[in-house]
């Protein structure tokens, strides 16, 4: 328990460290605004006015990368406060939510927290191996899926409802427990690539975009806004070239802003050679799919749209359809296709 206690400590101090440079690098940055528009006024202090400019700018790159690292380095001691929280319950304890915990015992898991404990005999369960990609290539974020019959875990569970699928980081102490234990673990298994490997991008072989029309519309507008004060901080510069030049920086800025969020207004499903992806507006809800995790690939409908349905050992993913989707990848892919 000191063990965790300490790594508490170090992540509190690593965490409010580096929110508080992250707001000095945002004070640096409205202080920077502000001395590049006292320099296009023109005023009489301007050698002062440039030095408190580059003052700022250097703050705010400054105080940035230590926030960043500060917040980062945050994270790495959270993670190791909760391996610390683990292995005090025991070696072969594991978080699967907050305050939950799954123990390796002699003769099935145990679940257990505060309020409640569960056992699960082994025979009862299987452990499968996922990497979560959020981008297509080799590298990704391992976990194990541990599928527990719902009658344990739900209560009044249904006869006949599907088993629930709880999730654990894939550590190096689960899967020595995992051997210790002599349990099998489907799915994809971890290996010892190289790092040129790892950092490997696939091959796409077809994309299509799918635009996000909603984006898009709200894009337009913010570009026609943009054009206008461009426009108008151009017929000010003939009258009041002091105030018509921070008028045209603005409105170029929104400009070049809404350019960019037109074009990344919309999502993208792409085949590779190794699997599937779909690019969606945050790279957070992204993912891909290798094609040894699929066991086929079915149209269908969801929500009165068409889809296509990946179907893996532990779930399925659904995909968008555009024309022609379906068929290149029967045609490239027949095996997934159950053809």
């Amino acid at each position: 328990m000191e063990e965790s206690k300490r790594y508490h400590f170090r992540r509190k101090i690593s965490g409010g460290f580096g929110w508080a440079f992250i707001v000095l690098a945002l004070l640096c940055m409205a202080g920077l605004v502000v001395s590049l528009i006292m320099l296009g006024l023109g005023n009489e202090h301007m050698s002062l006015l440039g030095i408190l400019a580059g003052g700022f700018a250097g703050g705010a790159i400054l105080f940035g990368i230590l926030g960043y690292f500060l917040v980062r380095r945050g994270e790495f001691w959270q993670r190791q406060e909760l391996d610390a929280l683990e292995r005090a319950d025991s070696e072969e304890s594991f978080f699967i939510g907050e305050e939950t915990l799954v123990t390796f015992a002699q003769e099935g898991l145990v679940i257990h927290n505060r309020e409640r404990s569960i056992s699960v005999p082994y025979g009862e369960v299987r452990f499968i191996s996922v990497c979560t990609r959020r981008k297509p290539r080799e590298r990704g974020e391992w976990s194990v899926l541990i599928e527990v019959p719902a009658s344990y875990v739900v209560k009044k569970a249904k006869k006949g409802e599907p088993p629930v699928l709880i999730q654990a980081d894939g550590k190096e102490r689960l899967y020595r427990a995992l051997e210790k234990h002599a349990l099998p673990l489907l799915g994809e298994q971890r290996g010892q690539e190289q790092t040129q490997k790892q950092t490997q991008k696939f091959t796409r072989m077809q994309k299509y975009d799918l635009p996000d029309r909603a984006k898009r519309k709200r894009a337009l507008w913010f570009l026609l806004l943009g054009v206008l004060l461009t426009g108008g901080g151009v017929g000010l510069m003939f009258y009041m070239s002091a105030i018509g030049a921070p008028v045209i920086v603005v409105g170029g800025y929104i400009v070049l802003r809404a350019l960019v969020s037109y074009y990344r207004g919309k999502r993208v499903f792409s085949v590779y050679r190794e699997g599937l992806y779909l690019a969606e507006l945050s790279t957070q809800d992204s993912f891909f799919l290798k094609w040894e995790e699929m066991e086929s690939i079915v149209p269908t409908e969801a929500e009165k749209q068409e889809i296509l349905r990946a179907n893996c050992l532990y779930g399925a993913y659904d995909f968008p359809r555009p024309h022609g989707a379906y068929e290149y990848i029967r045609e490239h892919f027949p095996d997934k296709c159950g053809q």
